[in-house]
């Protein structure tokens, strides 16, 4: 069997990587048609970019493989850039089948499966289906039964198959194939990796509230072994030489027992520095002391609101401020750069909790802020209570179905105070950074109006929002367009 995998954006996906590593495991041929989405990007689209990469040259690639399935793994903000690309590849390959895998397919099923060039879709985990569905179109079996795919016949009729069982040892699947993207240019020296599935926690804005409860009574959190996170570390230094790694896990230590035996193989045989991400709950001074010892030159902290109240009852993120400042002090006094990320334009949020924001970051002084809009992500608890509470209608909750906005963008909510929010989410970042006699200014700004200044500023702060990666990423453009246009272009 040919599976082509499509995707969009300049970083890596976890998700493709591991099925493609997968299939070829099991003697299928795999490639990867990306477009990098230059002038696509939610934080500012430039749309003249895409003529860099025209879906012309997408298309003829994609014809040229003569794939016997292609296959999608969507997030919602570019859940509207798939479509228009799915509809152009189902005219020149009217024939062959498209497969949507994801979050956003998991979470919204029904309206994704309406797609006229959607044939099936996975919802949850996809190895054990994806596996069984080009095992039976190899063989010439019937597929419409398989768990955990929604499969459309030849009369339009659409067979919507049970959840399968979560596989509680993800040991048992191949370290994800970087090479279908390292193709494109789009690996650099700061490599990705995850050492777990799924998140302990609920946060109601998280679209794992939502993947939880699809898989209640089951363990949803599921850790890699030390020795295969070291595995797959070591092919990463072989075949790609890192300077840095960057784990990705929600929550990158829950268990203390792992994290020292992780410690002292990563320290032996990996030695690079990375980053992590943390909830202050965990922040702890022994589990921070050994993350340092060991390479942590970073960590993420969610922190989201200066508010408390707020924090508990909206977001279900249970600590105080008090814990938000002692944990942030821990992380700095080890000698690691403490990344804070904050959300503004929450339900019932005022003008008053967000100033209460900006005093908590000042307060935590992190080597950079990030500062995003509240974006109610499909099936979430907290978008069920924006739809309850009035903050958004039924046309606002399809327009978020089809992935227009983004929490870079200004707020969907009717919100009384939506103005307030871009400001400070505007604001933020700058402020965080600039010398002290600089913020009075800054201050004064957000008591002013929305007007052109905000949305200079605006564009001006995306840099800031992580200072590192962005450049990081930038320096890697020039190399992305070159490689990209190379491989389409060789037919």
């Amino acid at each position: 069997m040919r599976i082509l995998f499509f995707d969009i954006g300049e970083t890596d996906y976890k998700g493709v990587e591991i099925l493609s590593a997968l299939l070829k495991q099991q003697g299928h041929t795999v490639d990867l048609l990306l477009d990098p989405a230059l002038g696509k990007h939610y934080y500012l689209k430039i749309p003249l970019l895409n003529r860099l990469i025209p879906d012309t040259l997408l298309l003829k690639k994609a014809v040229a493989f003569a794939p016997d399935l292609v296959a999608m793994s969507i997030v919602t903000n570019h859940f509207m850039y798939f479509a228009e690309f799915g509809k152009k590849l189902k005219q020149v390959l009217p024939h062959v089948p498209i497969i949507v895998g994801g979050i956003h397919p998991t979470s919204v099923p029904e309206e994704v499966i309406q797609e006229t060039w959607v044939d099936m879709l996975c919802i949850g985990d996809g190895e054990e289906a994806f596996s069984e569905l080009v095992s039976a179109m190899g063989t010439g079996k019937t597929y419409n039964t398989i768990a955990n795919l929604w499969v459309k016949d030849e009369q339009g009729i659409v067979h919507r198959n049970p959840l399968r069982p979560l596989v509680g040892n993800i040991d048992q699947y191949p370290a994800p194939d970087r090479s279908i993207y390292a193709q494109y240019g789009v690996l650099g020296k700061r490599i990705r990796c995850m050492t777990a599935r799924g998140c302990v926690h609920r946060c109601t804005f998280c679209v794992n509230s939502f993947r939880c409860s699809l898989y209640e009574g089951e363990k949803y959190l599921r850790k890699h072994s030390v020795s295969r996170v070291i595995e797959e570390l070591l092919e990463v230094k072989r075949l790609y030489k890192p300077r840095a790694i960057r784990f990705e896990d929600d929550v990158f230590v829950l268990d203390r027992e792992w994290l020292v035996a992780f410690s002292k193989e990563y320290k032996e045989k990996i030695a690079l520095p990375f980053h992590c991400y943390f909830t202050p709950s965990g922040v702890k001074q022994e589990i921070i002391e050994i993350l340092k010892n060991c390479g942590c030159h970073s960590i993420a902290m969610g922190i989201q609101s200066g508010n408390e109240e707020l924090r508990q009852k909206i977001m279900n993120r249970n600590y105080s401020n008090r814990k938000v400042i002692e944990a942030a002090a821990i992380i700095r006094n080890a000698g690691i750069k403490l990344y804070a990320e904050y959300m503004f334009g929450l339900p019932e949020e005022t003008p008053e909790n967000m100033w209460e924001t900006l005093r908590v970051s000042e307060q935590i002084d992190a080597s950079n802020t990030w500062a995003s809009i509240f974006y109610p992500y499909p099936k979430t608890q907290l978008t069920e209570y924006c739809l309850q509470h009035g903050y958004i209608d039924n046309t606002v909750y399809q327009n978020i179905v089809k992935g227009i906005g983004g929490p870079q963008s200004y707020s969907v909510l009717k919100h009384p105070y939506a103005e307030d929010a871009f400001k400070f989410k505007v604001i933020l970042p700058l402020y965080a950074s600039s010398p002290k006699f600089i913020r009075p200014w800054l201050k004064a700004l957000l008591k002013r109006k929305t007007g052109c200044i905000h949305k200079l500023l605006y564009v001006l702060g995306i840099p800031l929002l992580e200072k590192r990666e962005f450049f990081y990423r930038l320096i890697r453009l020039p190399s992305i367009i070159i490689k990209t246009r190379r491989i389409l272009k060789k037919l």
